[in-house]
């Protein structure tokens, strides 16, 4: 499935899951969704970014996760980690 931007946007501030090599889960939150606008081809969908919370004690590495919402079909996506905030570690994934 190719997700869009309103696919992510409908599910803001919600809960996702992160699933870890060893089958434990990693709890996520959505806390960002955003477009580039200008930057795609007519015809082509606008590339966009969704970026991720996670708790403070732990930095995952950046590779590929399966990625888990209630409404929205499993995904893999290449997460990079962007740097902490005040609540948490923040996640990148780009859609492009």
């Amino acid at each position: 499935m190719q997700y869009q931007f309103d696919d992510f946007n409908s599910c803001l501030n919600q809960p996702f899951t992160l699933e870890l090599s060893d089958s434990s889960v990693y709890p996520l939150k959505l806390i960002s969704v955003d477009k580039y606008p200008g930057s795609a081809a007519p015809g082509v969908h606008e590339p966009f970014s969704v970026v991720f919370r996670g708790d403070s004690n732990t930095v995952l590495d950046q590779q590929i996760y399966l990625i888990k919402h209630c409404t929205l079909d499993d995904m893999e996506l290449f997460i990079v980690p962007i740097g902490p905030d005040d609540e948490g570690m923040r996640y990148e994934a780009v859609f492009a």
